[in-house]
């Protein structure tokens, strides 16, 4: 199951064949840019980031606008 899910997440390529996902080759696609997300069983923190840019960093690749990712993170800090 991991191997597969790192391969979906663009961790790791297969040494044969094709991934598709919603009929969508996904080889060549940065993990960043891939419609899917992994959650780490530990801690994936920056540590050279503050607590706000952690938390806002997912938000900035998913290309939200700035004012909505300061309220987003103001709230996620409450």
């Amino acid at each position: 199951k991991s191997t597969l899910l790192r391969m979906l997440a663009g961790f790791e390529e297969p040494t044969a064949g094709r991934i598709l996902l919603d009929g969508q080759d996904l080889r060549g696609i940065p993990p960043y840019r891939r419609p899917v997300n992994m959650m780490f069983q530990s801690y994936a923190l920056f540590p050279h980031m503050t607590v706000e840019n952690n938390i806002a960093f997912g938000l900035k690749q998913d290309g939200m606008p700035k004012p909505d990712i300061a309220a987003r993170v103001g709230e996620m800090l409450k």
